[in-house]
């Protein structure tokens, strides 16, 4: 099945207490529960036309299930069925997977765009997670980092000139910024250890732009303030992901040795 007919979608009941673009969420949620990634939505035109309801209302229907994760929505092109199934990073204390390394583990192509790569004086924020004085300056890398051909991260890193005093763009788009930072400084030279926060928003415009997505869709940012294994900051990142492509679940465990709790995280790829 490449295409949900529109026919399909039974008539709403008025009487159920239930709003109607939930009502049509719902319906649509049962009718993709075995459809493969990729099936195609009826648009909002045709859900009003058939279902009799406002283009606002099949408009909020396909909104909730894209903050479901069960769709994803292209600018121009329409709604599309998400791809459900789940790849667990698996967590290894001598290595940290970069977004790339996830996509790639969950069986995902993945290539990076560079948008920019140039030296600048680190803001403020910067400064203070590279634990550098004010005004040094450092790389900034943004780039855009896309799963089978679809852009899904916008990047932006900031690293230390002293441990990377050369970066070269085009390495960066051949594989990927740790597997290049890996390739020409060593092992040692790649981030080992990583405190993150992720947190959700709507996405703005100039990122909606570049992931493709529409303004205002969810996205997940994630600041990353990454170290070597000596515990010397060389990385502080910001990122925006798709909604749809990650997830990040926690297994806490009380640590014997101390009585507290320690949360072990475990990013899934979607």
């Amino acid at each position: 099945m490449s295409r949900l007919p529109v026919e399909r979608l039974r008539p709403l009941d008025p009487g159920s207490g239930v709003p109607r673009y939930r009502q049509i969420a719902d319906l649509i949620a049962v009718l993709i529960s075995d459809a493969e990634p990729g099936v195609r939505l009826p648009s909002e035109h045709e859900m009003a036309a058939h279902l009799g309801v406002s283009r606002a209302t099949a408009i909020q229907a396909l909104k909730d299930l894209e903050n479901r994760g069960l769709v994803h929505r292209k600018q121009g092109r329409g709604s599309f069925t998400a791809d459900t199934d789940r790849a667990i990073r698996t967590i290894d204390s001598s290595w940290l997977p970069s977004f790339s390394d996830d996509l790639s583990k969950a069986g995902r192509s993945t290539s990076e765009q560079v948008l920019v790569c140039s030296t600048v004086r680190a803001p403020a924020e910067v400064s203070s997670a590279l634990e550098l004085a004010a005004n040094t300056r450092v790389w900034q890398i943004a780039r855009v980092i896309y799963s089978a051909d679809e852009p899904v991260i916008h990047a932006t890193s900031w690293l230390s000139m002293q441990v990377y005093p050369e970066i070269d763009r085009d390495e960066i788009e051949s594989s990927s910024l740790y597997r290049h930072l890996q390739a020409r400084y060593g092992t040692a030279a790649r981030p080992s250890t990583a405190e993150e926060q992720w947190s959700a928003q709507a996405a703005l415009r100039p990122i909606a732009a570049v992931l493709a997505i529409p303004s205002g869709a969810p996205v997940m940012r994630v600041r990353r303030r990454a170290l070597l294994a000596d515990g010397i900051p060389v990385e502080y990142a910001l990122s925006y992901v798709r909604a749809e492509t990650f997830a990040v679940s926690f297994r806490i465990v009380n640590s014997e040795e101390t009585g507290s709790r320690v949360a072990t995280v475990e990013a899934e790829v979607l």
